[in-house]
């Protein structure tokens, strides 16, 4: 395996030394801080209050609208996890995690723990790797590259205070995304919590996760500094992962009308792949790797070479500070600037056929500018955004021959550049107490230009593809009772290809791009209602039916060629309609016992769709089960030696959903029809306490997939490949972190 950075290592040492420095450091109001023994048992009393709401029930603030607004008053189909929701009895290792339990909301980790397919409302199945579709974002500013792609390696849920998704279309918003967005918001420091907390999890099959971070703040300046390290041998062959990361969040306050923040975020990932497998080898040896190949010419390796004798992996590491200045220029209006650059530095053998061995160098620039204007309307409230949207991306890839898992002659070379920017304006108008109307307007520029360096067998394959994009939104919530708050929206979106999404089936490689694969377009019509009755039960209950024109869709021709199962290619359906229905519960039947509930229905089928000359109008679209539900129950022990203790059991459900547009037996019968559906469950407990002042413990243990169900992902349209990857078996889970607070 490949190693990391000694010298990063280093320099986030110093860099906690000098954060660690700062929290002894007094400040200079002398005030006592409030210990972590009182904010646990706040949290404990508030739990044992049968009145107390659930934290749906605070007044819980969105930010990933652009500009905070309570939940319940989102027109639209929002959740919110918190910190406690992240971190009570999890890992956290992979955002899977917590987005399990958000209705629409589709997670399948593939190679890794930071290799998850994520889909809202059936957007984004298609990814081969990444995330498509999903806008991806920390502390509101964009994580999701310029074409659409968003690799989830430095996002670490440790740092994150809470996660916040948008399901539907919010092009008007942030452009180029068809399904939704997803905001990580990390934690903030705090002056009465200083602390510094090393957190340490342990798993089955040689997992370690080691984890240091510090918070804290005076008068002017706050910081948060997470840095962690993960190990893991794998459950599969072939399938060693190593990834570090770190996440900071500093905050220096001038006065109370402006403050500059500076987020830093680091992550490299070194791991093996270890492939896909046929239906009958997942069922019955889920732990190997992908197995022999067949060579087909022009292969230039011999039939039944080993999979692992390509060596595929994946070196990925990532580098992005982000500075964002706030100035509330006066009572009714408020100024952002966001700015960032980053790096990015890939190294990629793959496998099989017309194998390649790619490295890639990437800069991106991005620059953002907002403006909020509160001014009542003929005694109305009032809230009007405008914001305009930067970003730039400029890649040398380079192809080579993997000769067995190191770089052989090169196959192409070229540079990529794509930008993107739009303007965008959204107004919240207040029409009496209960009504409140919505509406915005986004126009939007995507530019891709590919300079070929090679031209290999003579033929130039530089291109470009511009596209442009004008989307609305409008809609009104209703709130007859305090209890109900009901919605409609109609929602446009737009989204391009990624730029792998554009590989050319027009040349022997697929360089260039490909000049018949079009942006997916849709237009969404929503209505929704959500609310808290009794203040121990909350519900949001989304319908819709989501209208799409040339959706994007995977395919590939074969084993060889440009458009290989290995490195497929992209189409455009004509027509598709995505129906479905989302149901979110949380409840508190007694005092210590919490329960959410996330029900998922999707009936998504094909309105036009030819393929080889069949009409595939009516069938469903791959890749997406009709059911899926999700019940967490948790237990909290409120008083006594035990009070902090808890335990709960996590179960998920998920119907068989199919492989192939055509919705019949894939070309190869070892991958079958459909992939199985599923019953995972999993049990977790833990406890909590302060066993001094200054001294806080908590430790956790967990088992997951306690039936040792065997189920797997899926890639979709796979021909005669290869098509499930599995996902682990039965494995066990312990967690142990100490937290010591400053005064």
């Amino acid at each position: 395996m490949r190693r990391r950075s000694i010298g990063v290592c280093s320099g986030v040492a110093l860099l906690f030394a000098w954060v660690v420095g700062i929290a002894w450091a007094d400040d200079s109001t002398g005030s006592a801080r409030q210990n972590l023994q009182e904010e646990y048992d706040k949290e404990i009393r508030r739990s044992a209050d049968r009145d107390a709401p659930l934290v749906y029930m605070d007044p819980v603030v969105v930010t990933a609208t652009r500009a905070p607004k309570q939940l319940t008053q989102v027109p639209g189909a929002v959740s919110v996890i918190d910190q406690k929701q992240i971190l009570q009895g999890r890992p956290a290792v992979g955002v899977d995690e917590t987005l399990r339990i958000v209705p629409g909301v589709q997670t399948e980790r593939r190679f890794g723990p930071d290799d998850v397919r994520i889909s809202i409302r059936g957007s984004g199945v298609r990814s081969t790797f990444g995330v498509r579709s999903v806008r991806i974002l920390i502390d509101g500013i964009p994580l999701t590259e310029v074409d659409g792609q968003t690799r989830l390696e430095p996002i670490d849920l440790d740092a994150v205070a809470r996660v916040e998704v948008l399901r539907g279309p919010n092009s008007t918003l942030y452009g180029n995304a068809s399904a939704g967005v997803i905001n990580y918001v990390l934690e903030e420091g705090s002056k009465d919590n200083r602390y510094v907390e090393p957190r340490l999890v342990f798993r089955s099959y040689d997992f370690s996760k080691y984890r240091l971070k510090a918070a804290g703040a005076n008068d002017t300046f706050s910081w948060m500094a997470n840095y962690s390290f993960l190990d893991y041998g794998g459950y599969r062959d072939q399938s060693v992962t190593r990834n570090q990361r770190f996440l900071g969040k500093f905050k220096y306050t001038f006065n109370e009308h402006s403050d500059l923040s500076l987020v830093m975020t680091y992550g490299q990932m070194d791991g093996d792949i270890p492939g896909s497998l046929f239906r009958s080898e997942f069922e019955n040896t889920p732990r190997l790797q992908q197995q022999t190949l067949h060579a087909v010419p022009p292969a230039t390796f011999p039939a039944n070479t080993p999979y692992a004798a390509f060596k595929p992996f994946r070196k990925d590491e990532r580098f992005r500070p982000a500075l964002t200045y706030r100035n509330q220029i006066s009572e009714h209006q408020e100024l952002t600037l966001t700015g960032f650059f980053a790096t990015r530095d890939l190294h990629h053998p793959l496998c099989c056929f017309n194998s390649s061995f790619i490295t890639l160098t990437r800069i991106e620039n991005a620059a953002f500018a907002k403006y909020t204007n509160t001014v009542p309307i003929f005694g109305h409230e009032n809230r009007l955004i405008i914001g305009y949207d930067w970003q730039d991306q400029n890649s040398v890839n380079k192809n080579f021959a993997n000769v067995l898992g190191s770089p052989g002659p090169l196959q192409s070379y070229t540079q990529e550049r794509i930008n993107q920017d739009g303007v965008y304006l959204q107004n919240e108008f207040k029409l009496t107490d209960h009504i409140e109307l919505v509406g915005g307007v986004r126009y939007s520029q995507v530019r891709f230009k590919v300079s070929d360096h090679l031209r290999s067998g003579g033929i130039d394959a530089s291109s470009r593809r511009n596209f442009a994009q004008t989307t609305g939104l409008g809609g009104i919530r209703y709130s007859p009772v305090p209890w109900a708050n009901l919605y409609v929206t109609v929602g446009q979106s737009f989204e391009t290809p990624t730029g792998s999404e554009f590989r050319n089936p027009l040349t022997a490689n697929g360089a260039g791009l490909n000049p018949a694969v079009q942006p997916q377009k849709s237009t969404n019509y929503e209505i929704g209602v959500k609310g808290t009755v009794g203040e121990s039960f909350y519900y949001d209950v989304a319908l819709y039916r989501q209208h799409f024109t040339d959706e994007l869709l995977r395919f590939s021709t074969g084993l060889a060629g440009p458009c290989n199962v290995f490195a497929p290619c992209f189409r455009n359906a004509g027509k598709s309609d995505h129906d479905g229905l989302e149901v979110g519960l949380a409840y508190k039947p007694i005092r210590p016992v919490t329960m959410q509930v996330a029900y998922t229905y999707a009936d998504y089928r094909f309105r036009d769709h030819v393929v080889n000359g069949t009409q595939l109008s009516g069938r469903t679209l791959p890749g997406v089960p009709t059911h899926r539900l999700v019940v967490d129950l948790t237990y909290e022990q409120l008083e006594g030696v035990l009070a902090g203790a808890f335990a709960g059991v996590e179960w998920q459900y998920q119907t068989a959903y199919f492989l192939n547009d055509t919705n019949l037996e894939s070309t190869s019968p070892l991958n079958g029809q459909k992939n199985p559906s599923y019953t995972v469950t999993n049990l977790k407990g833990g406890y909590k306490t302060m066993v001094s002042k200054h001294w806080g413990i908590e430790a956790f243990a967990r088992l997951d997939n306690i039936f040792d169900e065997n189920y797997a992902f899926a890639t979709l349209n796979p021909a005669n490949a290869p098509a499930f990857g599995p996902f682990i078996g039965r494995n066990v889970f312990g967690g142990l972190s100490i937290r010591y607070v400053f005064d």
